[in-house]
C-alpha cells in the first residue's frame, strides 16, 4: 500500500535541506530520487537507502534489515536497500551522512550503467 503522506514527509521534512529530492510512485511504494538518480525507496511504510555491500555494517547496530520481496518464479529477492529506522531519521547528522553515502553509491552505479550503453548510429 502506498503511503503518500510518509513520502511527502521524507521529501519535505527529512530532505528539506535539498531542493532536488523527489518521490515517484512505483510498485506499491515510492522511489526516492535526487537529480534523477534513485538512491532510496519507501515500501510498506519504511524508508530504505541503497547501500554498498561493504557498508552494511553501519546499518546493523540500528537493527536495520535489507529490503526483500517475494516472487512466485524466484522466491525471496533481497535488494541492496537497507531500512532507515526512526532513530536515524531523528538524527540529522547521521541521516545526512547515510543519505549522502547512498546517493554517491547510486550515482556511481548510474554513471557506470550509462557508460556501458552502446551508441546506436543510423
Amino acid at each position: 500500500m502506498k503511503d503518500k503522506g510518509f513520502a511527502e514527509y521524507v521529501v519535505g521534512d527529512l530532505f528539506g535541506y535539498l531542493d532536488d529530492v523527489s518521490a515517484r510512485a512505483m510498485f506499491g511504494g515510492y522511489g526516492i530520487y535526487r537529480g534523477g538518480v534513485m538512491f532510496g525507496l519507501i515500501a510498506e511504510g519504511e524508508l530504505y537507502f541503497k547501500v554498498r555491500e561493504g557498508e552494511t555494517k553501519k546499518y546493523e547496530p540500528f537493527g536495520s534489515k535489507p529490503f526483500h520481496y517475494s516472487r512466485k518464479d524466484k522466491g525471496a529477492i533481497t535488494m541492496s536497500y537497507w531500512c532507515i529506522p526512526e532513530e536515524v531519521q531523528e538524527d540529522p547528522h547521521l541521516f545526512r551522512e547515510l543519505a549522502e553515502e547512498s546517493y554517491e553509491f547510486a550515482l556511481e552505479k548510474a554513471v557506470k550503467k550509462s557508460s556501458k550503453k552502446k551508441v546506436v548510429r543510423k
